[in-house]
């Protein structure tokens, strides 16, 4: 039998699977695992991250006050600003890049009246 990958190991696999367009070969060579490995434990943390995630719902607790906050920054009938941009990445050559010819994050980020973050995501 073979010892049990630790959920540290298993968290840092996931990340770098998702958070990069490293493959899967890549990064079973890194932790010197299967590529069902990798598979598995980026499956495994997704489902945790969505059982933690089910119940935080964003909202607002006054939604009131965020109108009253960009009614006075002059943006009537507004309750939080959404925008998003690219982050470039590095990649090998001949991977996918967007409409601007270079590879990249994409980031949206919502605010509030205050600049406080709202919700974040990145794909």
């Amino acid at each position: 039998m073979h010892r049990a990958i630790p959920p540290d190991k298993r968290v840092t696999m996931a990340i770098m699977k998702l958070a990069s367009p490293s493959s899967l070969r890549y990064i079973m060579n890194q932790f010197g695992v299967a590529a069902c490995t990798v598979r598995l434990a980026t499956h495994e943390v997704c489902q945790l991250l969505k059982e933690i995630a089910a119940n935080k719902i964003i909202h607002l607790v006054n939604p009131q006050q965020a109108i009253d906050g960009f009614n006075e920054k002059r943006f009537p009938s507004c309750v939080k600003t959404l925008d998003s941009t690219h982050i470039p990445v590095l990649c090998p050559e001949g991977a996918f890049t967007n409409r601007k010819r270079y590879a990249s994050l994409i980031l949206q980020a919502m605010v509030d009246h205050q600049g406080w973050f709202m919700n974040i995501y990145t794909k």
